[in-house]
């Protein structure tokens, strides 16, 4: 009897707290059929729309204005079943934190300073890291241009700052220790300002990321602007990549999105500095949800 009458009390103990807390489960089941004329492929493709994932997020408010919150999001291959990245659990953002009317605080793996700021014509699932590299910063691999300053959506062992707004004005801080002694290993340093209101949106990212030994990276600088004249949207993100040569460390993409009908058309044309022939895409679709 005894027994019961501690688990009776643990239970009532448990419902007054859900009572003072809200937790979610959320996602996204994402599959696509792709056809490639190069190697004649047709193949079942994941993540074409947004990038599948289960997503558990919640809150608790601690009184007096303040909450903790946190989120634990992890994608997966949604053709294979597999997850679809070495991190495993939380790849696709990981954080605890206390929000008030301070701002915000998080600590984990939260969104990089400087994807959270960019502003792209995107048919599909708005900025990942294969769509701002590729419209940024092209296709480069083993440079400056995909160290974790500028190739990671989500940054690890980051705390963040988000200031309140003040007249649509918000500060956003990021500091992200290297957790090594290695030569050439630096924390990553983010500062960002940005502003919203109507129908316009301008944002300044300057970031330096935690290095590999053997690269040296300086800044990145960001900067982006957005306007919604209602029929159409115009968005503008240019970058400037530090530790490059003048002739590789520009990039920018320039693009709109326009609803049509039942769905959204968007069309962009981007560019990003290389030695020889800059690198040039246009992008351009129409998206029905």
């Amino acid at each position: 009897m005894k027994k019961t009458l501690i688990a009776l009390a643990a239970v009532a103990a448990t419902s007054a707290s859900f009572a003072q807390s809200t937790v979610t489960l959320s996602g996204t089941v994402d599959v696509g059929i792709e056809k490639r004329f190069s190697g004649d492929a047709t193949r079942m493709t994941p993540n074409r729309n947004g990038t599948s994932n289960w997503t558990l997020s919640g809150a608790e408010d601690l009184g007096g204005g303040l909450k903790a919150v946190f989120q634990v999001s992890t994608s997966f291959n949604s053709d294979t079943g597999t997850v679809s990245s070495t991190d495993g659990l939380g790849n696709n953002g990981m954080f605890v934190g206390l929000t008030g009317g301070f701002g915000t605080l998080r600590a984990g793996r939260p969104v990089n300073t400087l994807y959270g700021n960019v502003l792209l014509a995107n048919g599909t699932k708005g900025v990942s890291a294969h769509d701002a590299n590729t419209v940024l910063n092209g296709n480069a691999t083993a440079s400056a241009k995909n160290s974790n300053a500028s190739s990671s959506v989500y940054v690890p062992n980051a705390v963040q700052y988000h200031s309140p707004r003040f007249g649509g004005v918000q500060v956003q801080l990021e500091y992200a220790p290297s957790e090594s002694v290695a030569a050439g290993n630096k924390a990553g340093k983010a500062l960002g300002v940005r502003y919203d209101g109507g129908p316009l949106s301008v944002t300044f990212v300057n970031y330096t990321g935690a290095t590999a030994a053997a690269t040296t990276l300086k800044a990145v600088n960001q900067f982006a602007v957005s306007y919604d004249f209602s029929v159409v949207k115009v968005l503008f993100t240019i970058r400037d990549q530090g530790g490059l040569t003048s002739d590789q460390d520009n990039s920018w993409a320039l693009g709109l999105t326009a609803p049509v009908g039942p769905g959204l058309v968007y069309a962009s044309f981007n560019s990003n500095e290389q030695i020889g022939d800059d690198g040039r895409t246009i992008i351009a679709g129409y998206k029905y949800n």
